[in-house]
């Protein structure tokens, strides 16, 4: 593929995705938020979501999460313990958990398919795809800044993999994600259809 030719249809696939972000990226999030909220009960013992929704900070659009402690924590030396009424409120610019997908997406649409079989496999590992990436992120980032709070009150040079992994993706690592999200799926979608094809021209 010419990286002269691959550009003009990269850019046009990232207004086609931005428009689309624009225009149903909150409703489509509404619809994601209680997936979102049970990955964070998952990943995250200590945590409990109370509340997850989207409001308006301002001229902002930002993901507004309200959560509890369930167990003990140790930070550092410190040691929280789990109180019903303790609560953390934080938000997030919802704008940012789009840039992964749409980088996934604006790939897949740019570079082209070897064939209508790769075509249709293709999207039919779209979706997942583009699921897979969002629950890599959304959860873990806004889980990452629970623990945040901690590490910024009780333990200011500690760490942990969460923290690690959220800081990657807000350095730029969303775009790595996006872009080899839509690698594999291209990979997957043309071996795929290879196989098709070679099984029905036996």
């Amino acid at each position: 593929m010419n990286p002269r030719s691959l550009a003009p249809r990269f850019i046009a696939s990232l207004c086609i995705v931005g428009a689309l972000v624009l225009w149903q990226g909150e409703a489509m999030m509404q619809r994601l938020l209680p997936s979102i909220a049970l990955t964070m009960d998952l990943i995250d013992r200590h945590h409990n979501v109370l509340s997850l929704d989207i409001t308006k900070t301002g001229a902002d659009t930002v993901i507004r999460l309200e959560a509890g402690i369930r167990q003990l924590i140790l930070t550092g030396t410190h040691v929280t313990y789990a109180d019903p009424r303790a609560r953390a409120v934080i938000t997030t610019p919802l704008a940012t958990f789009w840039l992964a997908p749409s980088m996934t997406l604006a790939l897949l649409m740019a570079w082209p398919a070897s064939s209508t079989a790769a075509t249709l496999m293709r999207l039919a590992l779209a979706i997942p795809a583009l699921a897979f990436v969002l629950l890599l992120d959304a959860p873990f980032v806004l889980d990452a800044l629970l623990w945040g709070l901690h590490r910024d009150a009780h333990d200011p040079h500690g760490t942990s993999t969460i923290l690690v992994w959220s800081a990657f993706l807000k350095a730029g690592g969303r775009f790595l994600l996006g872009a080899a999200a839509a690698a594999a799926v291209i990979a997957a979608s043309h071996t795929l259809a290879e196989g098709w094809r070679s099984r029905t021209s036996r």
